[in-house]
């Protein structure tokens, strides 16, 4: 089995991500900069204009902060999304070790 690892940019964003319950996760965005704020509102617009309305949910919160929920089907493309928008500075599989009995 394999794990999505990443690390966020941290000069532009603060991420903290929860698992919500089985079927979604939450992320936890604080946003740095206003180059990072203009990103984070562009990938909020693509999602905002396609077909599928609850695939990811934002929510502004106060002081820069923004709630993500994101369906668990859609995380990857989403990690991938911020990846693209250079929010995040490298994206990897690794593998999971099988318990041994």
């Amino acid at each position: 089995m394999k794990k999505l690892n990443y690390q966020i940019d941290d000069s532009l964003i603060g991420l903290e991500e929860k698992k919500k319950n089985d079927d979604d996760v939450e992320f936890l965005i604080t946003v740095k900069t206003d180059e990072a704020l203009r990103r984070l509102r562009d990938i909020r617009k693509f999602y905002d204009s396609d077909k599928v309305y609850t695939d990811i949910l934002f929510y502004t919160l106060v002081n820069r902060q923004y709630q993500v929920i994101v369906r668990r089907d859609v995380y990857v493309p989403f990690i991938l999304r911020l990846f693209q928008f250079r929010l995040i500075r490298f994206v990897e599989w690794q593998d999971v070790g099988k318990l041994k009995s």
